[in-house]
């Protein structure tokens, strides 16, 4: 039996590759109960299997304890590169102390030379496993005692350094605590760093995520040492909503879809499916999408401040030991001042007036409440929430320039228009510098959000003193070459789905030699993204690139061919890739034989 190292699909021992993101599969292991590992160990039964290995519920024969045994596909344990990453992180892994990550007790390599890790045994379902049976959301205050158990857990991690880059609930065990209330634990830290760079992900251009729940950074290829904590509360904020809402923030089919709703889409609104939250738990809504913020810096800036933001929600720890049913009461209005009037406090009869002046001040509250309330549902769906701002502004130059576009808030979309007529949200999507403006031009942009009113439109009309030159980003008369590469906007392009514009400009930037382009470029002509579907145009071009060095572009060219049934020159190329040093290429090589 294979696995896929992305999602964990098994197929028969004969397929290669992954048919869904093209990794590949690698063999996993089965051990027989009662078999003896290192001396120490005896399993039990398997307890699960996935695209990094089998799992199985183990006896420690000297302290008898129960244990789980992750052992890792042969194919890991023989890479060198992964055996190094392994210890390293495994090493880390093991620092991690704290009741919401599960323990890890041990790591090591059996008779065999297959690695494990040895770990926690946590006697409960995985948080997928809950959904499954909850096809419509757990209760509030059951979501969020998991996510405030998975934030304490991710604060003590990423105090000591450690991002998971992969949390979801495959990902996410729930134990039972002594008292009867469950207890959230994070699996697998570490995991994700061991993994990159090993595995054959050439479908989604290197980059290791979950589809579902990863950050736009990590869609955009952002490097490791790059991410932080922020990049576990986008997906937290992925997970939370799903709890509340028995769906994922996104939907999609493919990766290219996932990666346009990540980098340009905007989430329903929590309260839209889950219209008792404004009542009931006020600013939870809110909570969650500054989580899914697409811009890190309008996310929290670190687990404690969400823990800090939730504290005022009324969180009761679900019990799991008894089956009697569980009164949740709701959280208590402010408390009044503690001399109230004298007449709230008289008991007996009340004259007649006195109560007429009761009902007139309850009367009064509840005006008062209610028409808060409808001031801020109105504000939802009536206030503007962005305004676009041009820069520079309208006004006359000595020489053309490039106009932005630019908002300050978070999950607006700005559409624009550059022939004066007004914009709508059928016009182009703003994303890169407007470059290609003629003298007396007019730019017209609204910024739009879920569940919000266009905002008011930003109008520019530009005139060049001179003869309008091309268009450059300069902050004055002299052009200044600071803005981004072609290679840049290109890949800007790209990240948009706006693939013609990211043809043209990949096709320039690989003229110029810029081998990463050329990779690019051959995967656009390969899908047909942009213009016309040609393999011979991105073999041409994956050639180009890797005449010149770039493995990425042999390996990718070695995929033409085996697409075709060329096994031979596909071997040819996946060697050359490997031989100079890519892992995915001998990954592919092997696959291959």
């Amino acid at each position: 039996m294979k696995s896929c190292p992305i999602c964990d699909t098994p197929y028969p021992d004969q397929h290669t590759n992954c048919p869904t993101d093209g990794a590949v599969l690698i063999e996993t292991l089965e051990l027989a109960p009662g078999h003896i590992v290192r001396g120490k160990y005896r399993t039990v039964r398997k307890l699960g299997q996935g695209g990094m290995g089998v799992v199985y519920l183990a006896e420690h024969l000297m302290l008898g304890g129960q244990l789980a045994l992750k052992f890792l596909a042969p194919e890991l344990s023989r890479n060198p590169q992964f055996i190094k990453r392994f210890r390293q992180e495994a090493r880390a892994a093991y620092q991690l102390r704290h009741p919401n990550i599960v323990e890890v007790v041990d790591l090591d390599q059996d008779e065999a030379g297959s690695l494990f890790i040895a770990m926690e045994y946590v006697a409960g379902p995985s948080l997928r496993a809950v959904l499954h049976e909850a096809s419509h959301g757990l209760s509030v205050e059951r979501a969020l005692n998991i996510a405030r158990g998975l934030g304490a857990g991710l604060a003590a991690a990423h105090a000591r350094g450690a991002i998971h880059r992969d949390i979801k609930p495959e990902n996410i065990l729930i134990g039972t605590q002594p008292d009867g209330s469950e207890q959230p634990k994070v699996l697998d830290f570490g995991i994700a760093a061991m993994t990159e760079g090993i595995t054959n992900l050439s479908r989604t251009h290197g980059l290791l995520l979950t589809p579902e729940y990863a950050a736009p950074e990590q869609w955009r290829g952002t490097p490791a040492a790059e991410l932080d904590g922020r990049t576990d509360l986008y997906a937290l904020g992925g997970v939370l909503y799903e709890m509340l809402t028995g769906r994922t923030p996104y939907r999609a089919v493919n990766m290219e879809g996932w990666m346009y709703q990540h980098l340009q889409g905007v989430p329903q609104p929590v309260e839209r499916l889950r219209p008792e939250l404004d009542r009931k738990h006020p600013g939870l809504g809110d909570i969650v999408m500054r989580l899914l913020a697409r811009d890190r810096e309008q996310r929290f800036p670190s687990a404690a401040a969400f823990l800090e933001a939730t504290a005022h929600q009324d969180v009761i720890a679900p019990q799991r030991s008894s089956s009697r049913p569980r009164t949740v009461v709701e959280k208590p209005p402010e408390p009044l001042p503690e001399e109230p009037t004298p007449i709230l406090k008289r008991t007996g009869n009340i004259p007649k007036r006195s109560g007429n002046l009761v009902w007139v001040i309850a009367a009064t509250l509840i005006a008062i409440c209610l028409g808060i309330w409808v001031a801020v549902r109105l504000s939802q769906f009536t206030t503007a929430t962005a305004i676009p701002v041009l820069s520079p502004p309208s006004g006359t130059y000595a020489q053309a320039r490039s106009v932005t576009i630019t908002d300050a808030t978070p999950n607006a979309v700005i559409h624009f228009t550059k022939d004066g007529s007004p914009p709508t949200e059928k016009s182009p999507i703003y994303f890169l510098p407007i470059t290609s403006l003629s003298s007396g031009a007019m730019v017209r942009a609204m910024a739009t959000a879920e569940g919000h009113t266009p905002s008011a439109e930003a109008i520019g009309v530009y005139t060049w003193s001179g003869t309008a030159q091309p268009a450059v980003n300069t902050s004055g008369p002299t052009p200044v070459a600071t803005g981004p590469s072609i290679y840049d906007q290109g890949k800007s392009a790209y990240d948009h789905k706006d693939y013609t514009h990211a043809r043209t400009l990949f096709t320039q930037a690989c003229k110029n030699n810029e081998l990463r382009a050329c990779n690019y470029l051959g995967y656009l002509y390969a899908q047909g993204l942009g213009g016309s579907q040609s393999v011979q145009s991105a073999q041409d071009v994956y050639k180009k690139a890797c005449d010149q060095g770039n493995m990425s572009s042999c390996a990718s060219l070695g995929t033409t061919y085996q697409d075709l049934g060329n096994g031979t020159d596909a071997r040819k190329y996946f060697k050359k890739a490997c031989d100079g040093g890519l892992i995915e290429g001998c990954d592919l090589l092997r696959g291959a034989q």
